[in-house]
This record gives structure tokens, sequence and C-alpha cells, in this order.
């Protein structure tokens, strides 16, 4: 016990009291304690832990107090449950999907390098030598000679007229039977041609045309007379009716698969000069004299076809549609192409074989008052048309998928059911140029177009194409627009689609080598299958680019060209190829030339060079 201790002056004369003194050691007293509360003592572990670490086993102290679990309801601890099984499933997900794309990719990469893993296989397999690569080559080149037919040597050879075959071969059990290069075809020896269609409908043939008019119907094992005496001189096929134009200007309906609705058709007379001599007759025809509404109308003068419908023209250069085939498909809808509104997507189809007029094409509006045209060419696609009239304007109408139209690909122009004008070739000319259309062909959804600028002065003295334009010609641009995913747009590109015209280069940048000039070789002929395409150029050269799947370029591959190239020419019977010549089949200057009395015509899968009557 703390005895307090109070000390006063000795002069002090009054004297302290007992309480003021004891308030003064409290407050001391409490100072104190917070000084000594406030420093706490500190200590050294390892002179706290001295005699346990230098003496003895360090054992480390448990506190064993059991933990208190929270009670949960049965249903959070469902919950629980099922979001921790959620989360895995994610975590799965995510792991299953990184090796499904990690797999594709794999995939996709062993399949563009196949030929590099496929050589680097082979090459660790047998130990490469020196002259393996050499004998790489020897078998590719072996393969390549086995692929080169030999013509017998008792054949006619190219100097004979007749017809060659190439692409796919019909009348065959195997589809796989293609001809990769030009071979005669024995029926037709020593015969000219009118004209020839190619067909890839297996159940008949290919169609040719004789000198005299006769229809022949032929594959490559048989040929039989379809329809004599009809003088025909163009014959086309549309879905499954071919359709022929005869020298009086009439268009033929032919059924080729229903051969009852062909057969009560034709009936036979005997002439009154030569009564021992029958005739045949054939009547079923189109009904254009319903149809012809201008003075001065009687025939027709030029007609194509797309894959169901048909357009002419008559000799008044007015243009007519109708739907083709013999039997009716349910649900059938227009895509545009007969050029008529009310013939749209959303109205019923035409009747079959039955002509209309395309009113919008004949006729057009100029200020308040209707003005006539007179069409010049017309081009059919599967499912789109091109015309052009005498001033030199084309017009386009049916499906737009992929841009054949020459008009913008939208949601409303997809189809177009009606003629409207094609004005997107400007930005390739001056603007002072007014542009012309001189030439239309149509692949199955490729179109091409040849324009010819010209000044204003001689726009205006060739108006009606009455001045010679030959003079002109080197001036020609060749275009191409549509569907080009096989090559056939010929611009050096592959493209799903194009809507915007496209220049063909190597066509418009073609010189003539024979003379040492800057002049250029033009197109002579133009020569349309389905997905590939040949032309004829001014010196008898020919061209070809495009789908080739079936060896129907005729140039020995099977590799579809997406720009113009040449194709060798003719095999000679007895002629063969080895190791040594066969740089010498597609040197540059082995092409195919043919004369002004050949023409090809090329088909879906095939195609064929014959000459004409």
């Amino acid at each position: 016990m703390f005895r307090p201790i109070v000390r006063c002056g000795a002069n002090q004369a009054t004297k302290i009291s007992y309480s003021r003194c004891g308030h003064q050691f409290v407050n001391g007293f409490h100072s104190s304690a917070v000084t000594l509360l406030g420093k706490e003592p500190k200590y050294d572990d390892a002179e706290i832990m001295a005699e346990r670490l230098n003496n003895a086993n360090y054992v480390g102290k448990r506190v064993k107090t059991d933990y208190q679990w929270k009670d949960k309801s049965e249903a959070q601890s469902e919950k629980e449950y099922f979001d921790r099984m959620e989360k895995l499933a994610k975590l799965y997900a995510v792991l299953q999907g990184l090796l499904f794309v990690g797999g594709v990719s794999a995939i996709g990469t062993a399949y563009m390098m196949w030929p590099q893993i496929k050589n680097w296989w082979i090459t660790e397999d047998i130990h490469v030598s020196d002259d393996v690569i050499e004998k790489l080559k020897e078998k590719k080149e072996r393969r390549k000679l086995t692929d080169i037919p030999v013509v017998p040597a008792d054949s006619a050879d190219s100097s004979v007229v007749g017809l060659y075959y190439w692409g796919q071969r019909l009348g065959t059990d195997s589809k796989k039977a293609v001809t990769k290069f030009p071979l005669r075809v024995p029926f037709f020896d020593g015969m000219k041609l009118r004209d020839v269609c190619l067909t890839d409908d297996g159940s008949y043939g290919n169609l040719a045309v004789d000198k005299d008019g006769n229809l022949f119907e032929w594959d490559n094992s048989k040929c039989n007379l379809l329809l004599k005496d009809q003088n025909l001189v163009q014959i086309k096929v549309s879905n499954d009716v071919a359709y022929g134009l005869n020298k009086k200007g009439e268009v033929l309906v032919i059924p080729l698969k229903d051969k009852s609705l062909f057969s009560d058709k034709i009936s036979w007379s005997r002439s009154l000069l030569l009564p021992w001599k029958t005739y045949c007759r054939y009547s079923w025809k189109l009904d254009t004299r319903s149809a012809f509404r201008y003075s001065g109308e009687k025939k027709v003068i030029q007609f194509d076809v797309g894959s169901n419908h048909l357009v002419l023209l008559s000799n008044k250069g007015k243009a007519y549609t109708c739907a083709t085939g013999t039997k009716h498909v349910e649900n059938e809808r227009s895509k545009g192409q007969f050029g008529i509104p009310t013939f749209s997507q959303f109205d019923p189809y035409p009747e079959l074989n039955r002509v209309y007029e395309i009113e919008l094409l004949n006729t057009g509006i100029a200020g308040d008052h209707v003005t006539s045209r007179s069409i010049s060419k017309i081009a059919c696609g599967d499912y789109h048309t091109l015309a052009c009239d005498s001033v030199g304007e084309l017009y386009s109408f049916g499906l737009n998928t992929y841009g054949q139209l020459g008009q913008s690909i939208s949601y409303d122009m997809e189809y177009v059911p009606f003629p409207k004008k094609v004005s997107s070739f400007s930005g390739h000319f001056e603007k002072h140029d007014f542009l012309k259309c001189v030439e239309i062909n149509c692949s199955g959804n490729t179109s091409f177009v040849s324009i010819l600028p010209q000044d204003v002065h001689r726009y205006f003295k060739n108006k009606d194409f009455a001045i010679d334009i030959d003079n002109d010609k080197d001036n020609i641009t060749y275009f191409a627009f549509g569907n080009g995913i096989q090559g056939q747009l010929g611009n050096g590109h592959f493209k799903h689609s194009q809507s915007t015209p496209t220049r063909m280069k190597v066509i418009n940048d073609l010189k003539d080598n024979t003379v040492n000039s800057d002049k250029r070789i033009l197109i002579r002929d133009w020569y349309c299958g389905e997905q590939h395409a040949f032309v004829r150029l001014k010196n008898g050269e020919i061209m070809c680019w495009g789908y080739n799947e079936n060896g129907q370029l005729g140039n020995g591959k099977k590799i579809k060209w997406d720009k113009p190239a040449y194709i060798p020419r003719l095999l000679e019977p007895g002629e063969r190829f080895n190791g040594k010549n066969l740089d010498i089949l597609y040197d540059e200057n082995n092409k195919l030339v043919i004369s002004d009395e050949q023409s090809l015509r090329a088909g879906k899968e095939a195609s064929c060079l014959f000459w004409k009557a």
C-alpha cells in the first residue's frame, strides 16, 4: 500500500489540508498507469521459444475447438448443389467447344496441306533417295499420257467434215465417262450440220439438224432420225422440250420425254408431183399469229431459251415470250424471266407454250407519249434475259440473285419482272462517250456484253446502225457480270456474285502476234454453256474458260479456268504422245484454229465442234 508523502516548506505559515494532497496523488497515479498501459512489453520470439527450440522438438499447438457449421435448409443445400453442377456443365461445354474448334482447324489445315503431308509421308516411308523426286515426276507424266487418247490410224483426220465431241459422254453406263480431248463421233463423218444442241438428260440424247433440215437424236453409242422434212435451221432444248425454228419462221414444239405427245402430232402425205414419195407433217407449233399485232409481222427470225422460258423476235423487231414444257409443276412460280409484270413471282404461272408480247420491251415512254422500240438481239440465261435495241441500249429482266441483270443486288431486286435498262458501264469510259451495246450472250447465271463507245457526232450518224462500225470495233470492250464461282466470268477471279460489269482483261488486251503492231484481236463468235464458254477470235483461234469438271473445255484437264486460255489442236489419227513430245501438245503455238465453215456448241457438261451446212 502506498503512503502519500507531503512536503511543506519550513517557513510556510499555513498548513495544507490532507484532502488537497490526496487529490494530487490520485491524478499522478492515473497518468502513470496510462503510460504503463500504453507501452506494452515487447518480447523476442527467440527468447520466448529458446528453451523449446534448443532443448526439445518443436511441436505446433493446434486449437481443438470444433468448427461450428451453419445450419442450412434442404432447399438451400440443393440450390448450392445445382449451382455447382451448372458451373461444371458450363466449363465442360467450353472445353468441348475448344476441342471442336481445334479439331476442325486441324482437319482443315490437314486438308489444305494434304499434298505436302502426303509427300512427307511418302518420303519418310521410302527413305528419300536422290532420284525419288524424278520417279514421282515420271509417275505423274505417265498418268498424263494414259489420259491422252490414241486416235485409231484408220479414222478420219481433222480435215474431214464431221463432228468432234468432248466432256460428259451420254449413252454410257457410267456417269464418270468423260472425254477430256475432242474426239470424232463416227455417225457424222462426212456430214455438214445446220445446228447442234447438247443436252444433259440421259433419258434422251443430243440433237442435230442436218443439211436438209432433218432432226437427229444422238449420243456416243447411237444416232436416230427423230423428225424429217421440217427444214429446221435452229434447235434448242428447254424443260425437256425441243424448240426448232424452220425456214418459214415457225417454231416447232417437240417433246423429248413424252413420246406419245410427239407421235400424235405427226402425219404423212403424198406429193402431188411425185405420188410415190411421202412427206412428214408436224402440227405442233407455237401460235405466233395470234400474238403478232404489228403491221408486217409474219415470222420469227431469232429465239433463245432458258430453263423454262423462251424469248423470240419477229421480223419487225418485236419481242415475245412463253413458258416452256409440257406439264405444269405444282406451285411453280415465275422468277421474272418473262418480262411481263403480270407474271411476277406473286402471280399465277403463265400457260405453257402460249406466246405473250413483252410490251414494256417493245415500247417505251418519252415525255408524255409512248414510243416504239425495235429489238435487235436477245439472249437467255437459266432464269434471266438480256435484250438490245436498235439504238444500242441494253435491257434485262428476270432473276438477279448473282447480279446477272447488271443491277444492284438487294431484296427488292432479286426478281425483276419487267425490262429494266442497264446503265452501269459509264464508269469505264469517258464522260462524253455514248455507249452502244453491240453484242449480248448469256450462260446459266452469267451475262456477257460488248460495249462500243462513240463520240457524239458518230453516235447520231450511226444511231440506227446505218454506218458500218467495223472501223470502230477496235474500241469495243467486253464485260461480264453475274455468277463466277466456277470462273465463268473470265476476269481472273472466282466470285459468287458480280452485279457491276467487270472488264474481261485477257480478251480486251489480246494483240495480233502475227504482225508487229498493237492491233487488237477481236471476238468473232461466242458459244456459251451452262458454266463455261468459248470464243472464236477473228483469226480463228479458240479460247475457253469456266467450269471443267468433266473436261468440257477440251484442254485435257479437269481444272476450272478463271480467265480465257487457248486449247490444244485436234488429235490426229495414229498420233501418240510420250514423255519426250508431251510438251508439244501443250505448247503455246499448238492452238486450236477453226475455219469459217466450222462452229462450236457448249452445253451443260459437254461441248462439240462441227462443220456448218
